[in-house]
């Protein structure tokens, strides 16, 4: 362990790098669930972790030259984090996250962004429209050749104005979608991301394959190549008229869809998160959403001070 750092904060560290590692699976976020639940200690020092983090944004901006020099470094990003900050170089460390292509771009520097219980609508510059759901992000590059629109986070919904010049490029992680114009969403939630065509048709462009899809059709990337939605899976079109419709699905990936919209934090234990449930619920009260999953399912749920809120199973 880090000197002058304890046992509870040393894990939360590693838990946030983890986190931040780019491969952070359902499972592991559940193992985090189960740890954050285990010891108060725990739940303080990652709260703790995080309000450092929020307070060491500011001044950080003004110093990329002693982050260029970490980067230079060599380190892996779980070892610079956990180095940054169990040493006291919190702000650097924060600094670090905070660029583009690092775990924290997306909350606080991203080019558009929406935060917890926040859908949002922005018109580019091209006339095109984004509507992101809350907690999301998104980083754009337009030039003579090319509108460029990168998913970091969350949903999108695309409403393209056609520019005969220039495509339309939505893109995550997993692929690319390309449309001259035209309506459609791409989602990375719970660990399912989707596309939709809504509106005109998009093509599916990834390293190995491309596909077309037309008005109405729907894929989902399932770990290694996007293929048709499956009978059970979450509607990610659904989130755009303030619901969440899910179709036999697991109650862990619904309570991640809830948590966006959610204030404060909510958790789900392992237990209750390996039930299923079909349904229709609202986003804008999460509250309501709750009541209602407990009519239907054995569940205890448990707020405390209106802040923390722990799903469990009867």
């Amino acid at each position: 362990m880090t000197a002058g750092v304890s046992a509870a904060a040393a894990q939360a560290i590693e838990w946030y790098a983890r986190r931040a590692s780019g491969a952070f699976t359902e499972q592991d976020q559940l193992h985090l669930n189960q740890w954050l639940t285990d010891d108060p200690s725990h739940l303080r020092a990652w709260e703790m972790l995080q309000r450092q983090l929020n307070q060491a944004m500011t001044p950080l901006v003004q110093q990329p030259a002693v982050v260029h020099a970490l980067c230079d470094a060599g380190y892996s990003r779980r070892r610079l984090l956990r180095g940054a900050l169990g040493l006291g170089a919190l702000a650097v460390g924060a600094q670090l996250l905070t660029m583009p292509g690092g775990p924290l771009h997306a909350r606080l520097r991203a080019d558009l962004r929406t935060s917890t219980a926040q859908r949002r609508t922005f018109t580019l510059a091209d006339g095109s429209t984004l509507q992101l759901n809350a907690q999301s992000a998104v980083d754009l590059h337009f030039d003579r050749g090319q509108r460029h629109v990168q998913l970091l986070r969350g949903a999108v919904q695309a409403q393209v104005r056609s520019d005969p010049a220039r495509p339309f490029v939505l893109a995550c992680p997993w692929g690319e979608a390309w449309l001259d114009s035209g309506r459609c969403v791409l989602a990375m939630q719970a660990g399912q991301p989707q596309l939709w065509a809504l509106d005109g048709s998009v093509q599916v462009r990834t390293p190995l394959h491309r596909q077309h899809l037309h008005a109405g059709q729907g894929l989902v990337f399932d770990g290694s190549r996007w293929q048709d939605l499956p009978l059970r899976y979450v509607d990610e079109r659904s989130w755009t008229r303030g619901l969440l419709e899910v179709h036999d699905q697991s109650l862990g990936q619904v309570i991640e869809h809830l948590a966006p919209y959610h204030a404060g934090v909510l958790r789900v234990s392992a237990e209750a998160a390996a039930l299923r449930i079909s349904g229709v619920f609202t986003l804008d009260d999460t509250r309501q959403a709750l009541a209602a999953l407990k009519d239907v399912l054995p569940l205890r749920i448990d707020t405390w001070l209106g802040l923390w809120t722990k799903v469990e199973h009867a």
